[in-house]
């Protein structure tokens, strides 16, 4: 009987792993959202008092791709300089 209650034991023990796996995935995937939400308002917030100034979506999109240009750039001389 006590064999068999220490197998039973035993055998939900990856139950309860994988449950804690589920969960830490779960909340670094909530925390990620967070982070991108955080990250995001503000970017919508400039487009935003753009448009309320006349500037076209044309233009909106031209500058933010020419800022993230600037920032591949500097991205990689970084990188380049930290070899």
């Amino acid at each position: 009987m006590l064999g068999a209650l220490k197998s039973k034991m035993s055998n939900n023990r990856p139950a309860v792993l994988d449950d804690r796996d589920l969960l830490a995935s779960q909340m670094a995937t909530i925390e990620e959202r967070d982070r991108l939400h955080r990250c995001i308002v503000p970017i919508v917030d400039c487009i935003r008092k753009m448009r309320l100034e006349g500037v076209a979506d044309k233009e909106i999109v031209g500058l933010f791709r020419h800022a993230a240009d600037e920032l591949d750039e500097a991205t990689m001389t970084t990188d380049a300089s930290l070899r």
